[in-house]
Parts: C-alpha cells; structure tokens; sequence
C-alpha cells in the first residue's frame, strides 16, 4: 500500500497529473461591476382565470418583472412562501379562499409585500393594458 503523499505531481494509472498551488490572496478579485447581480422585482399574479394571469405575467415578465402566475388563492400563498414575492396582485374574486383572505395571510406571512386588489369582472383588461402602457415600478 502506497504511503500518502503531499506531492501532487504523481503517476496514475500510467497518467502523470500536475497542480499548481496558488494561495487563495494572490487570486485577483473580480470588479464590482462583474460580481453585482441585479434582480428584477418578483411579482406574484393571482387570478381564477388563467388566461388573464398568464397575460398579466407575460405583460410584466416584458416589463422587466419577473412574474409568476397563480390560480387560486392555496397555490398563490404556497408559492409565495416559496418564492416570496415583492409585489402581489390578486383578484379580489377567487373561488374558495378569497383574494381579501389571500392578502390578509400574505401581509401576516410576508410583511414586505406590496399588495395590489383588482376586480377582474371589469377591468382585468384594462389592468394588462396599464402595466403595458405605464410600466409602473416596485
């Protein structure tokens, strides 16, 4: 049996391997502008209909936002838990569990979450075309 060794240049299996040991403070840093990341503003969109999700979080998602949609009120507060959003927007319609009870547990769980309401019987159309047309910010 072999005897371990601190050398790192050695025979195996008929390869020779070779390392270079190069103290971690003699890597050069990356500049600032390479190491920033810069993160779009989740959005977490909640709607009974999913056409009209799906096209308000396409309509962000074109905006800059990263968004996601959600169909009813259980799956949007489990994936905002999973994912937490900076911006909600909930229709205040929702079968089962209401989009009011909705934001109340998202302003218990998730304290930092802007939480915007809408009807989507009138106006959901309306709504995609604002954020569309006014590109509003978090």
């Amino acid at each position: 049996m072999r005897q371990p060794t601190d050398d790192l240049s050695r025979p195996l299996d008929g390869l020779t391997t070779s390392f270079s040991i190069v103290p971690i403070k003699d890597i050069p840093a990356p500049e600032p502008s390479d190491a920033a990341i810069t993160l779009r503003p989740m959005v977490l969109v909640v709607d009974g209909d999913p056409a009209i999700a799906d096209e308000l979080t396409e309509s962000l998602s074109r905006n800059g936002y990263a968004a996601i949609a959600a169909y009813d009120a259980e799956t949007a507060l489990e994936t905002a838990l999973l994912v937490p959003p900076d911006l909600a927007v909930i229709d205040v319609r929702l079968s089962g569990t209401s989009g009011i009870d909705l934001a109340s547990s998202l302003q218990e769980k998730l304290p930092d979450c802007k939480i915007v309401m809408f009807d989507g019987d009138e106006s959901s159309s309306e709504l995609v075309a604002s954020v569309d047309a006014a590109m509003f910010r978090v």
